[in-house]
């Protein structure tokens, strides 16, 4: 009976005697928390891995974009807003421009060209008779000479003065009123206003966002044709 009962006695494996023996000193113990959780990692990078296997191939990461058809505009973006008549005035009277300014008076002609700036402007005047060079603030205006500056009382002998002032014409246009002329076929908009006297044409740039010209007229032999080029920097 007792050679029986010891051949029933197991030995601990060698697996149990290895961590009854790590398990005994501190050092061991240290070890055999890395190994489980080394283990513990493990398993889950597996489990992981096996459930992207099953993830469908064929959904996007990311749903698709719409895009607009060519040639089609996209309805969020909002239509351009162009600027009305004042507002383009308003950046004509305010802003740099450079001008030229064609005047024709029965058989007298004039040429005007210069640039106007905020508190001055500077240019050239020419006639029959020659040209000048000629300065303008709010002291007067200056006849150039080389580095002399001689006010002059003539400047505008023969002309309109008024017609030198854009607020002025302005004023004039809007209280006449000013219509599309339905009579121009250029690529440039041109809107008029009369008065019992004169006919007054407001150019339009073609992307109808800027003053580009003013030409006065009646129905004799006057004509004020002027340029306009705003300078952005």
């Amino acid at each position: 009976m007792k050679k029986e009962k010891q051949k029933r006695e197991k030995k601990p494996s060698k697996y149990k005697l290895w961590r009854q023996k790590m398990k005994s000193t501190p050092r061991g113990k240290a070890i055999l928390k890395l190994i489980y959780w080394g283990i513990f990692f493990l398993a889950l990078f597996l489990f992981l891995g096996i459930t992207s296997m099953f993830t469908s191939d064929d959904a996007p990461a990311n749903p698709p974009v719409e895009q607009t058809p060519e040639g089609e505009e996209d309805p969020i973006l909002e239509e351009e807003v162009l600027p009305t008549i004042d507002m383009m005035q308003e950046e004509v009277l305010t802003s740099r421009y450079r001008y030229t300014y064609d005047i024709q008076i029965g058989e007298d002609s004039y040429l005007f060209e210069g640039d106007k700036y905020d508190t001055y402007e500077e240019g050239y005047k020419s006639t029959q008779t020659g040209t000048i060079h000629y300065y303008k603030d709010d002291t007067g205006i200056y006849q150039v000479n080389m580095d002399e500056r001689v006010l002059m009382n003539d400047f505008y002998l023969g002309l309109n003065e008024n017609f030198f002032d854009l607020a002025y014409l302005f004023r004039v246009m809007n209280t006449f009123g000013l219509e599309k002329d339905s009579t121009n076929y250029s690529t440039n908009l041109i809107y008029v206003a009369s008065d019992t006297e004169h006919r007054y044409r407001l150019i339009i740039s073609e992307d109808q966002k800027h003053i580009i010209g003013i030409i006065i007229d009646n129905n004799q032999d006057v004509r004020y044709d002027l340029d306009i080029e705003v300078i952005y920097e």
